[in-house]
């Protein structure tokens, strides 16, 4: 039997020394990964415009996403101009990755972007890359690029909930999706990514949904799921609690969860984060109902491949993007490790599904 066409990409913060970034970006490509991702936080990270070019001349091949830059702290002329800037040094390879804002925006005391503020932006970049007008806080203009050919740029929206899905929907190319992982979860994105197509009179089949989630290796399912949720819920208490499929009675206790989402010291530089999660949803009574909704990709790469295999024949779900954590015995992972996990994916875990 022929093999579904799977692809995954592994998200990792270019926090390190630009030469340890490299490695990874080319350890992706020669592992045969579909995408390789930039993530865009300027407080936390290396600036994502001369990581993105460092990508792209260093790796041949590979697409490259921006894993996610946002529409508050840069003007769209400044994103574009980006965008076109990094397509004439790599072309067709390039896709803007964009979501409302995370550590980028709250670790310098400014709110996530609006659904409204993110379908205009991505218009608005979008039709600047085909060399069109587009008016902008009350101003109307376009690129004056010498020497540009127009293209079509593509859009991935990091969607937490069901209005940014189905937005992305309407004017973006995919969706990389933070929504749940059990059956009506899956099921509801569907439905919404279909909902928002065909409201355009767009064809469903034409988006793209990529699921974001953590894969834990680990010597069984067991040790793996004792340090791990297997996925973040942050995104819970994201914006509205409204539309997540959130029971009245946990959404106070999702609060306390998550109290120190918006901490960088808490979420990037403490050990054993990812751990000190596990505990606190069994301390609130929340572990369970989190890991109904887990993808639930732990242990072996055996263990993985299979739980792979099992939602794929369930739901379709071939396009994955893992976020690569460490073991927890440190603020994060190492080079070591993330290498670690690229080869487990691709050389153990890929040979295994069908």
């Amino acid at each position: 039997m022929a093999k579904r066409n799977w692809r995954f990409s592994i998200m990792f913060a270019q926090g390190q020394a630009y030469r340890r970034s490299i490695e990874l970006w080319q350890a992706c490509e020669q592992a045969g990964m579909a995408l390789v991702g930039v993530a865009d936080s300027p407080n936390l990270l290396r600036e994502m415009y001369v990581s993105t070019t460092l990508c792209v001349t260093h790796t041949k091949r590979v697409p490259v996403v921006t894993y996610v830059t946002n529409p508050v702290t840069r003007h769209p002329s400044v994103t574009a101009c980006g965008f076109m800037s990094l397509n004439e040094l790599s072309p067709g390879r390039i896709s803007m990755g964009i979501g409302s804002g995370d550590s980028a925006l709250w670790s310098i005391g400014k709110k996530g972007a609006k659904v409204q503020l993110m379908r205009d932006y991505i218009v608005a970049v979008k039709a600047l890359m085909r060399g069109e007008k587009v008016k902008w806080d009350d101003y109307e203009f376009k690129a004056e690029w010498s020497f540009y050919e127009p293209f079509e740029l593509p859009v991935y929206v990091a969607c937490s909930g069901p209005r940014i899905l189905h937005t992305s929907a309407e004017v973006a190319d995919a969706a990389i999706v933070t929504m749940g992982f059990s059956d009506a979860d899956i099921n509801d994105v569907k439905r919404v990514v279909d909902e928002g197509r065909r409201a355009v009179g767009k064809d469903p089949k034409t988006f793209a949904i990529w699921w974001q989630a953590h894969i834990t290796f680990d010597e069984s399912y067991e040790a793996a799921a004792a340090r791990s949720l297997g996925w973040s819920p942050s995104w819970l208490t994201m914006g509205s609690l409204e539309g997540k499929g959130i029971p009245d009675h946990y959404k106070e206790r999702l609060r306390q969860l998550n109290a120190d989402t918006h901490n960088l010291q808490a979420v990037y530089r403490t050990k054993n984060r990812e751990q000190i999660v596990v505990e606190r949803a069994k301390a609130l009574g929340l572990y369970d109902w989190l890991m109904e909704r887990s993808p639930r990709l732990f242990g072996t790469p055996k263990d993985v491949a299979k739980r792979l295999n099992e939602l794929a024949d369930k739901h379709g779900t071939t396009d994955w993007i893992f976020f690569a954590s460490g073991r927890g015995e440190r603020a994060a992972a190492t080079n070591e490790e993330r290498l670690d996990l690229i080869n487990k994916l691709a050389y153990e875990v890929v040979p295994l599904l069908t």
